[in-house]
């Protein structure tokens, strides 16, 4: 096996499982849609596992500064910021509320990596991916929100 072949192997593990992610995002709003008796399971499922990959999207710059030599303390910091603020959420905001910084969260970590990873030997198909789950899980987020309210 090549180098070219194992790259090839983790770009289409990589981008799989990025997509499969989306899952239970897409699952719990549609189950929230479709049954009332659902939407309160639903809705906590949801959360929670935003939540959790929330701080997984934060973990990726744990992992960048224990390899890397630069900003090691600003990338600390970063990687925390995200479980920290969904972890307050949760545990202090309505669910309405909730949501909303969740779903923000998404986009506003997006933001937050993508000059960092332009400046680092990110693979190109990772950068073309983030921005698309970011966008979808945030769409779940608003759409969970006004099935919430409405």
């Amino acid at each position: 096996m090549t180098v070219n072949d194992d790259q090839s192997r983790i770009e289409t593990m990589g981008i799989r499982l990025g997509y499969l992610g989306l899952l239970p995002f897409v699952a719990g709003a549609v189950a929230a849609l479709l049954s009332n008796e659902l939407a309160s399971v639903a809705l906590q499922a949801f959360v929670l596992y935003s939540l959790a990959i929330l701080s997984f999207m934060g973990g990726v710059h744990w992992g960048l500064a224990l390899i890397s030599g630069t900003r090691q303390s600003a990338r600390l910091l970063i990687s925390v910021i995200p479980v920290v603020a969904a972890w307050i959420c949760l545990m202090t905001l309505p669910a309405h509320l909730t949501l909303a910084v969740l779903g923000g969260g998404f986009i506003a970590q997006w933001f937050v990596d993508r000059p960092i990873f332009e400046e680092l030997p990110i693979p190109a198909w990772y950068l073309e991916m983030r921005p698309r789950l970011a966008y979808v899980v945030a769409g779940c987020h608003l759409f969970m929100l006004f099935r919430l309210m409405g």
